[in-house]
């Protein structure tokens, strides 16, 4: 992924999804659920293990056909993320479903390593993700430095806005900045801001940062995501955003491995 979800806050934009309620059914498969910390005994534990440490999650269901080979190989995988944990910042809900994944070796595979699990092939895979306004709003209250205040991101249906204050210590004086963009999915793999406004103390100063955004656009790119993806459902309301494959991930019976925070 060429720019990191981390950066999003930051940019006072973006959230990934509304919020699709979807329930995990383990009807006639097998059944594993863990709290907490544990050690895991299989390779499907393993992954989870590993998913876990990389998403610090509140919640977290892994689905899999059978367990993954000596060599990485899972004909069909499903996980569901609740309340994942990205460099601070809160995901509401992250989803993905692949078929005939070859990842590298169980033997090989370390959270503590700068790439934990390569992924060397995956025939097809869809993804769901959703962030809530409140916390985009959580996040930049963390990213702001004391030049700024007042930051706040207000969704509407189509259009993200965004508004803070920002003071300038000499000569005193404090600003107020005020964005107005919507979003769209280019090529399948890149979310762009669209139609962006910005005012400084309520006068229009959209030609004067016009190269600003197109330096930094696309906001997100995903043609080096390890798995194949092509974007094509991206909604704004008033609470999330929700940006997701034509198809949305699904889940199946077969072995579901759980895993919840705990005390």
């Amino acid at each position: 992924m060429r720019k990191n979800l981390c950066f999003l806050p930051v940019i006072s934009l973006l959230a990934l999804l509304l919020l699709v309620p979807s329930q995990l059914s383990a009807a006639s498969g097998t059944l594993r659920e863990f709290e907490g910390a544990f050690t895991p005994s299989t390779n499907g534990e393993k992954l989870l293990s590993l998913l876990v440490s990389l998403t610090d999650p509140d919640s977290l269901d892994l689905c899999l056909d059978a367990e993954p080979d000596d060599q990485g190989n899972v004909r069909n995988m499903y996980f569901l993320v609740k309340g994942a944990n990205v460099g601070g910042f809160r995901i509401e809900r992250l989803a993905l479903e692949a078929s005939f994944v070859e990842f590298t070796p169980p033997s090989q595979w370390n959270p503590d390593a700068d790439d934990p699990i390569g992924v060397k092939n995956v025939l097809r895979s869809n993804i769901e993700a959703v962030i809530l306004e409140k916390d985009i709003n959580a996040a930049l209250a963390r990213a702001t430095g004391d030049d700024w205040h007042g930051v706040s991101v207000d969704l509407k249906p189509g259009t993200i806005n965004a508004r803070a204050y920002y003071t300038i210590k000499n000569p005193g004086l404090t600003l107020l900045a005020e964005v107005k963009t919507g979003l769209e999915i280019r090529l399948g793999k890149e979310l762009w801001l669209k139609d962006v406004l910005l005012k400084i103390n309520h006068d229009e100063q959209t030609n004067v940062v016009r190269d600003a955004i197109d330096e930094i656009q696309p906001v997100v790119d995903l043609r080096d995501f390890p798995f194949p993806v092509t974007l094509a459902v991206l909604a704004v309301d008033e609470q999330s955003l929700r940006i997701s494959t034509r198809t949305a991930p699904k889940t199946f019976s077969g072995i579901t491995l759980g895993y919840r925070r705990g005390l």
